[in-house]
């Protein structure tokens, strides 16, 4: 393949009818073909249908893990909807994802690092940073004043925290083999809130409430379910929000956390308290507070 045709593939891939399109101040990057354009962040969104999105990130955990997996499930319609520049991502398509499930492997994919709260650590839970991630590639940050990437990702971050996992509708998908492939176990699982985006703490509490342990398979397949959810919601906040009805869904933080910020939050002032930042459920670590 030549340079010309190579870049003629990618103009034919681009996509049409974005709700927000990509960013025209192009970046250069040198290849073997010679030098291509390619957008900024952000890179458009079209409107994408949630269930898809919840389909994907089951398969894409099982095959990517949790934060892979959420990513690709986004990503994946977005570069089969919106077409170039998504196209330039190494994602793998739907059909080679199947094939890996059903030959039981993993891909490599991007954002695949962030699995068990990143290799392993236990902190920021892989479903939430894949999903995160996705939503800032596609809407960016425009402005300060007016943050899309912050107003959406908060909002799923608050929603994670309030929800008890795995939902009823990925416990129904699960049961009733509806999901695209099929996981770890078919059985309905305990829903447990665990009030924290943090790995190490959900998985924590999740196995103490239900008595699994943390490498069986009913955990692994709980994760499976909340990979599906959070992409699942991920979506449903994108599309609410290019639609102006992002305020549906309110970002309202907990009663406890509203408090502690009434005198610590970030700020210049240390002896006024003003040395912490952060809107995350005080009362999950701070125990001290209940």
């Amino acid at each position: 393949m030549n340079r010309r045709s190579f870049l003629k593939k990618i103009l034919v891939a681009a996509g049409a009818g974005l709700v927000l399109k990509p960013n025209l101040n192009d970046l250069k990057i040198n290849t073997a073909f010679g030098a291509i354009k390619v957008p900024k962040i952000p890179w458009g969104y079209v409107e994408l249908d949630p269930d898809e999105a919840f389909k994907r990130g089951y398969l894409g955990y099982l095959v990517g893990e949790c934060c892979g997996g959420a990513f690709w499930a986004i990503m994946s319609l977005l570069k089969e909807k919106v077409g170039y520049p998504y196209t330039l991502l190494p994602l793998p398509t739907y059909e080679e994802m199947l094939e890996a499930r059903k030959k039981g492997i993993h891909l490599e994919m991007p954002m695949k690092y962030g699995n068990g709260g990143i290799v392993g650590y236990g902190t920021i839970c892989g479903a939430l940073n894949g999903a995160a991630s996705a939503i800032y590639w596609a809407v960016g940050s425009s402005h300060k004043y007016h943050d899309p990437a912050k107003q959406i990702i908060r909002r799923l971050f608050r929603w994670y925290e309030e929800t008890a996992f795995p939902t009823p509708l990925s416990n129904e998908y699960a049961q009733k083999g509806l999901f695209p492939v099929k996981g770890k176990t078919d059985k309905v699982l305990p829903s447990v809130k665990t009030n924290s985006v943090l790995c190490h703490v959900t998985v924590s509490k999740w196995c103490y409430e239900t008595g699994y342990a943390s490498g069986s398979k009913e955990r692994a397949e709980r994760c499976a379910r909340i990979t599906a959810d959070t992409a699942r919601q991920a979506v449903i906040l994108l599309n609410a929000y290019f639609k102006g009805e992002l305020e549906k869904y309110p970002f309202k933080l907990s009663k406890l956390t509203a408090q502690c910020r009434s005198c610590h939050y970030k700020g210049k002032n240390y002896s006024r308290g003003e040395f912490a930042r952060g809107f995350i459920q005080c009362e999950t670590c701070h125990v001290n507070l209940k």
